[in-house]
């Protein structure tokens, strides 16, 4: 069996990939530590679902947009 070493040093810092938010789950000794790097894992997510949402809405519009351009052709007014 593999010996885990632990990590003591504090995960204050707020600016981390999700690498490192995984590598201080498995690897910090305290477990304030462990909490903050999963609370910061979940705020790092919903950021990027947050982008991600917003480039859908994005792209619907443009979408909507592109439809109403198209069916306008051949309409007599």
């Amino acid at each position: 069996m593999a010996s885990e070493t632990y990590d003591y040093e504090s995960f204050d810092n707020t600016d981390h990939t999700m690498k490192q938010i995984a590598d201080a789950i498995r690897h910090k000794g305290y477990g304030k530590d462990v909490r903050e790097a999963i609370a910061q894992g979940f705020e790092n997510l919903d950021k990027h679902l947050s982008n991600v949402e917003k480039e859908l809405k994005q792209q619907d519009k443009k979408k909507s947009s592109m439809d109403d351009i198209f069916n306008s052709f051949g309409k007599k007014e």
